[in-house]
């Protein structure tokens, strides 16, 4: 196409200005950016996701139902043992993600660095003393069965709740061959508002010190 033929007779313009209108007009209107319409596909897609997304609220959130919620006591067995091995799964992944690196999975720990948990006196005796080394930590020589350890342990007091602190703590009480009392997410609670103003790891003077003053 000739450029008369795509603008016309020139002589019908007066101005660059209008020959330029005219170029415009004639040209093909292109959507403004972000008016387009998407693809059919993307819309089933997200009528797909929140179908779904209700379902699972539905199936797994809770449920309108005129059944009564039923509780059980402390002293019935079968809610008791639920507990504890609720407590024992937690404690063990508890574990997993932060203490297993050290004192190893089976509990051994590593020789000069971080004492083991099997047979600890401090694991399962005094519980105070396993909850306020997990709670702020523990740095400085310790000596275990003849074996001197001299590693930091960091305290995990920030990173853990309660209830975490108590499911690790009667864990490792309980595992590696240890057999002791468990712990529970009160007592810890207890623990850490007595010890809430301690900003430094213990050392073991330290915290024998504070375990026998309690």
């Amino acid at each position: 196409m000739t450029e008369e033929q795509y603008f016309g007779d020139r002589e019908d313009y007066h101005s660059m200005e209008e020959l330029h209108k005219a170029a415009l007009a004639k040209e093909e209107q292109i959507p403004e950016e972000g008016n387009e319409r998407g693809p059919w596909w993307m819309y089933a897609i997200i009528i797909l996701v929140l179908a779904f997304g209700f379902f699972y609220m539905g199936r797994y959130l809770g449920e309108v139902s005129d059944r009564p919620h039923v509780l059980f006591t402390e002293t019935d067995p079968e809610a008791t043992e639920e507990e504890e091995l609720d407590m024992m799964a937690t404690g063990r992944q508890v574990y997993t993600r932060v203490c297993q690196s050290c004192h190893q999975q089976d509990g051994s720990g590593v020789e000069g660095a971080f004492p083991p948990l099997t047979g600890s006196d401090w694991v399962v005796g005094e519980p105070g003393r396993p909850v306020h080394i997990v709670l702020q930590g523990f740095e400085g020589q310790i000596v275990r069965n003849g074996v001197t350890y001299n590693a930091t342990m960091p305290g995990f007091g920030r990173l853990l709740s309660d209830a975490e602190v108590a499911s690790v703590v009667t864990y490792i009480r309980n595992s590696f061959g240890n057999d002791a009392t468990e712990v529970t997410p009160d007592d810890v609670m207890d623990m850490r508002d007595a010890s809430s103003d301690r900003v430094s790891t213990w050392t073991e003077e330290e915290l024998n010190a504070f375990i026998e003053n309690r």
